[in-house]
């Protein structure tokens, strides 16, 4: 997880090739080549980390100001949330805190789907869990049982005593007494539960864990196991595909 930084980029292709998303020319601050520069940001004072800029009396999201939301106490809480003394923050939303608010991660807000990681991820607020992805938003999972729920580290499922969670909304359908993840991995969302076959949201059909092959490539491949054979049926994350489309999707793993 990267660090919180200062300003030490000096153009926008500079601030690209140091995967940092803010410069600065020496007098202002800017996004990455936005050209319009931060509203009062001092280049000296601004310190970053991914798309949050922030000095002593404001924090930024890319180039837009976070009103309402004081900056004191920065923190990086994992790679979906930072928070401040007044705000637990996302990319897309924010949840007001108090002093003696109870905040815990509950993963490592990133999610294992492909190569890349991108933010997402479980977290205690109070008496609420929240989930964030980074293009789906912030959601406040419901009727959920706060003291049983627990993310499965994949950043996109998460089960308490009764329901099973996935992109944090209830996964119809599925029941968390009768849960099994095909392969015990952070990189798989295939499940089955109730005798059906679900990837993350969506139930496939019904099925068994024996009636179940996930090639060889796959499991030895360090992404997302989104490619398995169910029932002699070919299928990528939800999808049923032909054997030639099949096999030409495993070449991606090799």
């Amino acid at each position: 997880m990267e660090a919180i930084k200062k300003l030490n980029c000096h153009s926008a292709a500079e601030s690209e090739k140091n995967n940092c998303h803010f410069w600065t020319d020496g007098k202002f601050v800017y996004y990455e080549r936005n050209n319009v520069p931060l509203k009062n940001a001092h280049p000296e004072q601004m310190r970053c980390w991914k798309n949050f800029a922030y000095d002593d009396k404001r924090v930024f999201l890319q180039n837009m100001l976070m009103r309402g939301v004081s900056p004191a106490g920065f923190m990086i809480l994992n790679d979906a949330f930072v928070k401040t003394d007044s705000h637990v923050i996302t990319e897309s939303g924010r949840v007001r805190i108090n002093s003696d608010s109870i905040i815990q991660t509950l993963d490592d807000g990133a999610w294992y789907g492909d190569f890349d990681l991108f933010p997402r991820g479980y977290i205690r607020i109070d008496n609420s869990i929240w989930y964030h992805a980074h293009y789906k938003g912030l959601i406040k999972l419901t009727s959920v049982n706060i003291n049983h729920f627990i993310s499965l580290q994949d950043g996109v499922l998460g089960i308490d005593d009764k329901r099973v969670y996935a992109f944090g909304k209830i996964v119809a359908g599925a029941s968390a007494k009768d849960f099994r993840k095909i392969v015990d991995s952070i990189y798989c969302g295939y499940y089955i539960s109730n005798g059906k076959l679900f990837h993350e949201r969506t139930m496939i059909r019904e099925a068994s864990i024996d009636m179940i092959h996930i090639p060889d490539v796959v499991l030895k491949a360090r992404k997302g196991i989104r490619h398995l054979v169910c029932d002699n049926r070919y299928y990528s994350g939800e999808i049923e595909v032909s054997y030639e489309v099949f096999e030409k999707w495993l070449d991606d793993y090799k």
